[in-house]
C-alpha cells in the first residue's frame, strides 16, 4: 500500500512539473518577435524524410526563379511545427506589372481626367501618386499581387516532375504548380501576414468599441470582399430595428393567442391577435422588400467609393482559377493568351449527369429523414408522454434529430466541394456561385423543414411559435460559442502544445533563463518602439510589418522630410529611379538551402510561425450563410413569434464585435478579393423575399383568421382571399422596385462625369498624336528655327507628345513565357523603364 502510494504521489508530482513546464512554455509563444517583411509567406508541409523536405523545398524555390526571376526568395525553418517556409517579396516594377494582370483600379490625375481605372504599367505615369512606392500600393495590394504570381506558375511543355524519395508527383502541362503541390499535401498554405501594430488600432476601433464600424480600414486591411460582407451586416442591423420595434408593440398589444381550432368562438382577445398577425406579415413583406432594395443602393455607393463599381467582368477577360484543370493548352479567344481548355460539354455532362442528380438526392433524402423522425416523435409522444419511467424516450427523436443535422451539414459541405471540383469551373465567381447554390438549397431543407411542416402539415400555430424561437435563439448562441470561442482556445492550446513539443530537451532551469531572456527582449524592444515614434500613428505604419528596422526608420523619416518639398521637386524623381531603389535595404536573409539550423537550444518563435499554424479563413461563405438562414427565420415565421427581429438584432449586435475579432486573432489573414457587391447572395435573398410573401400569406389562411372573420366563407373562398392578398402584396414589391433605383443618382452622375472626362483627354491626346505624326510646313520650319521649348506649358507638351510617340511593351503573365507559346520580338524599351 505505501509503495501504490507513493507512486502515485510520485504520477501527481510528475503532473504538475509537467504542468508547470506547458505553462512555461507558452509564454515562448505570447511573446514572439514581429517578423521581417514579406509580401506572401509559403508554408511547407512537415514530413518525417528530412530528405524530402529539402528536395520539395528546394525544388519549388528553383520553379519559382524560373518563373518570377524578379521575386526575392528567402527560406527558413519554423521550429514550431519543424517545417520550411518560403518568404516571397516582390520589387516595385513586378508589383506595378501584377497590379495590370489583377485589374487593380487606381486614381488618375486630374489633368488627365481624374476617376478610377485599371491600372496599366505603360501609362503608370498618369496615375496619382505612382511615384510613392510605399504608398500607391496598399499591403494588401501587394499580397493579392503577389499571390497572382505564384497562382500563375504553370508547367510548361512536356510538363514537370517533383521525384521525392518516396513518391514522384508529375504536373501536366499547365497545370498550376502551387494549388497542385497543396493537393498533394507537400505544401501546407499560402498565407499573408499580420500587420500586428494596424491590427491592434483596428481591433481597438473595430472590435472593443460599440460604435460605427470601420468600414473603410477594414477594406484596407482585409479586402473588399469582407469589408462589403461587414456593411452588410451592419446594414441589416439597421433594418432589423424597424421590425423589432413593432414585434414588441404588438407582442405586448395583441399577445398573439393562437387557437388551433379555427372554430372556436371568436372574442375580443383573438381579434386584436388575428389583426396584429395579419399587419404583421404585411409589414415583414414590405420592409423586406424596402431593406433589400435600400442595400441595393448602399452597395453602389460602397463600390464606387471604393473603385469596384465596374469590377464585373467577361468570364474570359479573368483569368482562369488556380485550381482550374484543363485537358490542353489553347490562347484565349479575347486575349490570344495561352491558358488551360476545358469543353463545354464536359461541364454539362457532369453538372446533368453527376453533380444535379446527387444535389436532389440529398435534399430529399434529409427531408424525408426529417418526416420520419418527426413521425417517431409524434408516436412517442402518443405512447409515452403520460408514462413516468419511459417518458425520456420522448426526447430521443428530437436529440437524433439534432445530431443528424450537424453530421449531415458536415458530410453535405465537403460533398459539395467534391461535386464544385468536378464541374472544374474557369473562373472563381463561377465557382463560388454554384457552391453557394448547393450548399443554400441543403441549408433550407435542414433549417426550416421542421417549420414547415409543423406550420403546414400539423397545423399547430402554437408549436411554431415555440418551435422557432428555440432554433432561433439555440442556433445563434451555439454558432457564437463555435465560432469564435471554441477556435480562439483551441488555437492557444495547440500553439501551447507545440512550444511545449519544441523545449522537451531544454532543462527546467535552462527553460526558465531562455523564458525570462525573451520576455525581457520583447519588452524592451517593444519600448524602444514607443520611444522613439511616441506620437506616430498606426495609421502610418500601416506598410510596414513588424518592429521598425534602421531603414525603415530612414525611410519614414525621407518621408516625413519630403512633405516640405514643393510639387516640382517632386515631379523630378521619375519611376526609373525609384525602380533602381528597390531592395536598397537588404533584410536578414538565409543562404539557400537554409535545412534544419545546427544551433537549436534557444529557440525564439516569430508572428509568422505562430500565423502558419492558424486556421485559413478563405472567403466569408459561412458567415453569408448564418445571416441568411437568420433573415429567413425572421421574414418567413417571424409572425409566429413576433421577437424574432429582437432576437436577431441582439445576435447581430454581438455578430459583428464576433465575426471581427475571429478575423483578428483566431485565422491567418485572409486574401482580399475586389467584389463590388454580395454576389450570389444578393439573388438569394431576393428569392427568400418572394418566398416570404407566399409563406406569410399561406400563415395567414393556415392559422383560421379567414375563417374565424368570415365563418360562411367556403373552403374555395378562403383560399381566393389568401391568393388575392398574396398578389396585393407581390405587386406592391413590384412597384417598389421599379420606383427605387438600384443605383443613387449621384453615382450615375459622377461615373457618367468620369466617362466624360476620359473622352475628352482621350481626343486631346488623339489631336496631339494626329499633329504630331502629320506635322505641317510651318511646324517643320519653326521646329527647325526652335531646338527646345521656351514656355512651361509647351515643355510639359512636348514631353506628353515624347511619351506618346514611344512605343511600349505590355506586360506578360507567366503563362505567356510558356515555351508553347511564341511572340514576335520587340525591341523598343518601355516608357518608364
Amino acid at each position: 500500500m505505501a509503495t501504490l502510494h507513493n507512486k502515485f504521489g510520485a504520477i501527481i508530482q510528475d503532473g504538475i512539473v509537467e504542468g508547470q513546464r506547458f505553462a512555461l512554455s507558452s509564454d515562448l509563444w505570447r511573446y514572439a518577435s514581429t517578423s521581417t517583411h514579406c509580401d506572401l509567406l509559403i508554408t511547407m508541409k512537415f514530413s518525417d524524410d528530412d530528405v524530402e523536405n529539402k528536395t520539395s523545398v528546394m525544388w519549388l524555390v528553383q520553379q519559382m526563379r524560373e518563373h518570377e526571376p524578379n521575386l526575392r526568395i528567402e527560406v527558413r525553418f519554423h521550429r514550431l511545427n519543424s517545417c520550411y517556409a518560403i518568404y516571397l517579396t516582390a520589387d516595385y516594377k513586378s508589383l506595378l506589372k501584377g497590379a495590370e494582370l489583377c485589374h487593380i483600379k487606381k486614381a488618375i490625375k486630374s489633368k488627365f481626367g481624374g476617376g478610377m481605372r485599371d491600372f496599366s504599367f505603360e501609362e503608370a505615369q498618369f496615375f496619382a501618386g505612382v511615384e510613392g512606392k510605399n504608398t500607391f500600393l496598399s499591403p494588401m495590394e501587394r499580397t493579392i499581387i503577389v499571390k497572382q504570381m505564384v497562382d500563375m506558375m504553370r508547367a510548361g511543355k512536356g510538363g514537370l516532375s517533383l521525384k521525392l524519395p518516396r513518391r514522384t508527383i508529375t504536373f501536366t502541362e499547365g497545370i498550376a504548380i502551387v494549388p497542385r503541390l497543396i493537393s498533394m499535401n507537400v505544401v501546407q498554405n499560402v498565407s499573408a501576414l499580420h500587420n500586428t501594430e494596424y491590427l491592434k488600432h483596428l481591433q481597438q476601433k473595430w472590435v472593443a468599441s460599440l460604435g460605427e464600424q470601420p468600414i473603410d480600414q477594414v477594406k484596407d486591411y482585409f479586402g473588399t470582399e469582407i469589408a462589403m460582407y461587414f456593411a452588410w451586416l451592419g446594414h441589416m442591423t439597421t433594418a432589423l430595428w424597424f421590425p423589432s420595434l413593432l414585434g414588441i408593440l404588438m407582442w405586448f398589444l395583441g399577445g398573439f393567442k393562437y387557437k388551433n381550432n379555427p372554430g372556436d368562438k371568436q372574442d375580443l382577445y383573438q381579434l386584436i391577435s388575428d389583426i396584429c398577425f395579419v399587419l404583421f406579415a404585411f409589414f415583414n413583406c414590405i420592409w423586406s422588400t424596402i431593406y433589400l432594395e435600400w442595400w441595393k443602393r448602399v452597395q453602389a455607393e460602397l463600390a464606387f467609393k471604393w473603385g469596384t463599381y465596374d469590377a464585373t467582368q467577361d468570364s474570359y477577360l479573368q483569368d482562369p482559377r488556380p485550381a482550374f484543370a484543363g485537358d490542353y493548352l489553347a490562347p484565349n479567344p479575347v486575349s490570344g493568351r495561352m491558358e488551360p481548355f476545358y469543353p463545354a460539354w464536359k461541364h454539362t455532362v457532369v453538372r446533368y449527369v453527376i453533380t444535379y442528380p446527387i444535389t436532389c438526392l440529398c435534399v430529399v433524402g434529409m427531408f424525408v429523414a426529417m418526416l420520419a423522425i418527426f413521425t417517431v416523435q409524434d408516436l412517442a409522444d402518443f405512447y409515452f408522454g403520460e408514462s413516468f419511467f419511459f417518458h425520456w424516450i420522448c426526447y430521443l427523436p428530437m436529440i437524433v434529430y439534432a445530431l443528424m443535422i450537424v453530421i449531415s451539414d458536415k458530410i453535405y459541405r465537403r460533398l459539395a466541394l467534391v461535386l464544385n471540383d468536378w464541374e472544374n469551373y474557369r473562373t472563381d465567381d463561377e465557382y463560388e456561385d454554384f457552391l453557394i447554390t448547393k450548399i443554400v438549397l441543403f441549408q433550407f431543407v435542414t433549417a426550416f423543414g421542421s417549420l414547415f411542416y409543423i406550420a403546414f402539415v400539423l397545423r399547430d400555430m402554437k408549436r411554431l411559435q415555440e418551435t422557432l424561437a428555440t432554433l432561433l435563439i439555440t442556433r445563434q448562441v451555439t454558432q457564437n460559442i463555435m465560432e469564435t470561442v471554441v477556435p480562439f482556445m483551441i488555437e492557444k492550446l495547440k500553439l501551447s502544445s507545440l512550444t511545449y513539443k519544441m523545449t522537451r530537451s531544454m532543462s527546467d532551469g535552462t527553460l526558465r533563463r531562455h523564458v525570462e531572456n525573451v520576455r525581457n527582449k520583447r519588452q524592451s524592444s517593444v519600448e524602444q518602439e514607443e520611444e522613439m515614434s511616441p506620437k506616430r500613428s498606426p495609421i502610418g505604419s500601416f506598410f510596414s510589418l513588424g518592429s521598425p528596422t534602421e531603414g525603415e526608420l530612414r525611410e519614414r523619416k525621407k518621408h516625413d522630410d519630403g512633405k516640405l518639398e514643393t510639387n516640382d521637386m517632386k515631379q523630378l524623381r521619375t519611376l526609373s529611379s525609384i525602380f533602381r531603389e528597390d531592395f536598397s535595404l537588404k533584410t536578414e536573409r538565409l543562404p539557400l538551402p537554409e535545412f534544419k539550423p545546427s544551433n537549436d537550444s534557444n529557440p525564439e518563435l516569430t508572428q509568422a510561425e505562430l500565423e502558419s499554424v492558424m486556421s485559413v479563413y478563405a472567403r466569408p461563405l459561412d458567415d453569408f450563410l448564418e445571416m441568411f438562414i437568420q433573415f429567413g427565420y425572421v421574414l418567413l415565421f417571424s409572425p409566429a413569434f413576433p421577437l424574432a427581429a429582437v432576437c436577431a438584432l441582439i445576435n447581430n449586435l454581438i455578430e459583428i464585435r464576433v465575426d471581427a475579432f475571429k478575423l483578428c486573432n483566431t485565422v491567418q489573414r485572409p486574401f482580399g478579393r475586389r467584389v463590388k457587391d454580395i454576389g450570389a447572395w444578393q439573388k438569394a435573398m431576393e428569392l427568400l423575399g418572394i418566398l416570404g410573401v407566399i409563406v406569410n400569406c399561406a400563415l395567414i389562411g393556415q392559422s383560421g383568421l379567414v375563417q374565424r372573420i368570415w365563418p360562411d366563407l367556403s373552403w374555395g373562398g378562403q383560399i381566393l382571399i389568401v391568393v388575392v392578398l398574396e398578389h396585393v402584396i407581390l405587386a406592391s414589391k413590384m412597384i417598389i422596385d421599379i420606383l427605387v433605383p438600384d443605383v443613387p443618382h449621384w453615382v450615375r452622375i459622377e461615373t457618367a462625369k468620369q466617362e466624360h472626362f476620359r473622352r475628352e483627354a482621350f481626343k486631346r491626346e488623339s489631336r496631339l498624336l494626329s499633329h504630331t505624326q502629320t506635322p505641317s510646313s510651318d511646324q517643320l520650319q519653326s521646329s527647325n528655327n526652335q531646338q527646345e521649348p521656351t514656355t512651361p506649358d509647351a515643355a510639359s507638351r512636348f514631353n506628353r507628345l515624347d511619351q506618346i510617340n514611344r512605343s511600349k511593351r505590355r506586360s506578360i503573365t507567366p503563362m505567356v513565357r510558356l515555351s508553347s507559346f511564341t511572340r514576335k520580338p520587340r525591341n523598343e524599351d518601355n516608357c518608364i523603364d
